[in-house]
């Protein structure tokens, strides 16, 4: 490449480096975006039962709003920076209502580990060890 050639790409990278980082965030978020949505929901189908109904309403009226502007914008590289902004806002109130679910589900698994750890195999403890063909000895190198 000659040296004009080698300037003019520099300069075109140059002019395009605004829309490049513009078309990244708005990738960016939609992704993030989609992925909490997909968390959401699964935890949702973990815990909702558990959860006060108005809790749970809220979380899906926010889940709701996040997954409409989702797919009002199949892709990504055509949001305008109104749009990355309205998703952007929507996911964090989906984060701030979804607390609740993520903390229950929390409570669960915790709830879970410590019934399995103060319940070991009461059994096993009771019984001698199995004899096999194993014997401990000191030994002196000579």
């Amino acid at each position: 490449m000659s040296d004009s050639d080698i300037e003019k790409a520099v300069k075109e990278a140059k002019e395009f480096e605004a829309q490049d980082k513009k078309r990244k965030e708005a990738i960016d978020a939609r992704n993030d975006a989609d992925s909490f949505v997909f968390q959401t929901e699964k935890a949702l189908e973990e815990v909702g039962a558990s959860l006060d109904a108005a809790d749970k309403s809220e979380v899906e009226a926010d889940l709701n709003a996040v997954k409409a502007i989702l797919e009002s914008n199949p892709n990504a590289e055509e949001m305008t920076e109104d749009k990355v902004g309205e998703l952007k806002a929507a996911q964090e109130k989906l984060t701030q209502s979804a607390q609740k679910v993520f903390a229950k589900m929390y409570e669960q698994s915790q709830a879970a580990q410590q019934a399995a750890g103060a319940n070991p195999d009461m059994g096993a403890s009771s019984q001698s060890a199995p004899e096999d063909d194993v014997v401990d000895a000191d030994f002196k190198e000579v």
